[in-house]
């Protein structure tokens, strides 16, 4: 197998031509255990299961019109946590990979290139990864089948590009619907090169309780939250526009560990007598009109077919590349405020919950979109997670606090207090 390679899929390839110093499209994935970890029996149950993801412990090899990934073979080493999440990914120094895995005190993290997985890859790496080290500590614990085990071999639809399996490959008439630009974050740099991190974790069950009352889900409710503290320090007449990740695994029955799902701009514009409700009425319409199916059919085949066009393929790479950088900072940047990725509730065997005590995401925020946020809830504890790269926190402390006046919920709140974000909240 070790001449064993993969194309890169279809939404890989646009994270592998962006990523830059400024943009590292790398993103993390955590599970905070009861014990604090040991690092020779995290490496070993490393070892095991690294051959079980064929598709993520690969090397860049670098094509004329595309780049391709190869299998590699170097050791996969464990990293005790000494920077900042989500940093860029140095080939020289990661033996080739294009992951890691890190840890510090009881937290256990896979962080990942985008270009070769998204969030539910890369949660099913580590929860295979939390599972054999768990056995490893002879814990007494069961996959109940949910756990991908590092003795099975993958299977090919694993391995497969959903896109390209679900895209109607002779509908050429599929046009993305035109956005219009939306406001933008702005402020002052971190004094040192990485992120600020900023969790607030919570009663899960309780919240997603509250989202129910108000009849709506638990992201709509989030967003609209999000959009309504924003417009906070927003004077202008731009709408706010939160990007919203979409699994079209849900929609798409698949099991790929590698890129498979969308984006959806939820874009409000928010007057000064604008209240919660109503923007949380525009967004839960919009999230049923963008997240329906037929939809997201159509984005499927737009993305196909213009990686597919004859332009797309025989331009080389050194011109492809510079092209698909200005769109994205110039085109795609512009239609979004900021993102939030929420993951939902992660499911694990009952016999390792009493293992785990929360999880979180960290998402990388962009040049033109300084401020991310994601969420996931495992054992009823959910934790919000927002990243950033400038040192205003004003909008973090007004979602929290809004948050909690809304819900009465209690928030425990942390961070990394990175560079000079470490104003208080």
């Amino acid at each position: 197998m070790s001449d064993q390679w993969y194309k890169i899929d279809n939404t890989g390839k646009i994270f592998h031509a962006l990523s830059n110093a400024e943009n590292s499209f790398v993103f993390r994935v955590s599970m905070i255990l009861t014990e604090r970890i040991d690092r020779e029996v995290l490496q070993q149950a490393l070892d095991q299961i690294v051959r079980r993801f064929p598709t993520l412990t690969v090397s860049l090899r670098k094509g004329l019109f595309w780049d391709y990934l190869e299998k590699n073979d170097q050791k996969l080493m464990v990293q005790e946590e000494e920077t900042y999440p989500c940093a860029p990914i140095n080939l020289k120094t990661s033996s080739g990979y294009l992951i890691r895995v890190i840890y510090y005190n009881n937290r256990i993290s896979f962080e990942v290139f985008h270009s070769l997985t998204d969030g539910s890859g890369a949660m099913e790496f580590l929860k295979t990864l939390v599972y054999q080290y768990l056995l490893l500590k002879r814990k007494n614990i069961h996959h109940d089948n949910m756990i991908l085990l590092p003795q099975d071999l993958p299977g090919t639809e694993e391995i497969e590009d959903s896109f390209e399996k679900y895209a109607y490959k002779n509908d050429r008439k599929s046009i993305r619907m035109k956005e219009d630009p939306a406001y933008q974050i702005t402020g002052t740099a971190l004094d040192t090169a990485g992120i600020s991190v900023i969790h607030g974790i919570m009663d899960g069950n309780a919240l997603n309780r509250h989202a129910k009352g108000h009849s709506t889900t638990l992201t709509a409710f989030l967003t609209a939250l999000l959009i309504k503290v924003i417009s906070n320090q927003h004077t202008g007449h731009e709408p706010i526009a939160v990007a919203l990740p979409v699994n079209l695994r849900r929609q798409f029955p698949s099991r790929t560990m590698r890129n498979f799902f969308a984006v959806a701009n939820i874009g409000v514009k928010v007057e000064d007598d604008t209240n919660f409700e109503e923007i949380l009425d525009e967004v839960a319409m919009k999230l049923v009109s963008r997240t329906a199916k037929e939809s997201l059919q159509k984005g499927i085949n737009h993305h196909f077919q213009l990686q597919r066009g004859m332009m797309t393929r025989i331009i080389p790479i050194f011109l492809k590349y510079p092209a698909m950088r200005y769109g994205f900072n110039h085109i795609g940047e512009r239609t979004k405020s900021m993102t939030l990725s929420n993951m939902g509730n992660v499911k694990l065997p009952k016999s390792m919950e009493a293992y785990v005590e929360r999880m979180d995401i960290a998402l990388y925020p962009t040049s033109r979109s300084p401020i991310s946020c994601a969420a996931g809830t495992i054992n009823g504890r959910m934790t919000i997670t927002f990243t950033l790269s400038i040192a205003e926190t004003d909008i973090v402390r007004d979602f929290f606090i809004e948050l909690k006046r809304l819900t009465g919920l209690e928030i425990e709140i942390n961070s990394n207090e990175w560079g000079n974000s470490n104003e208080p909240l």
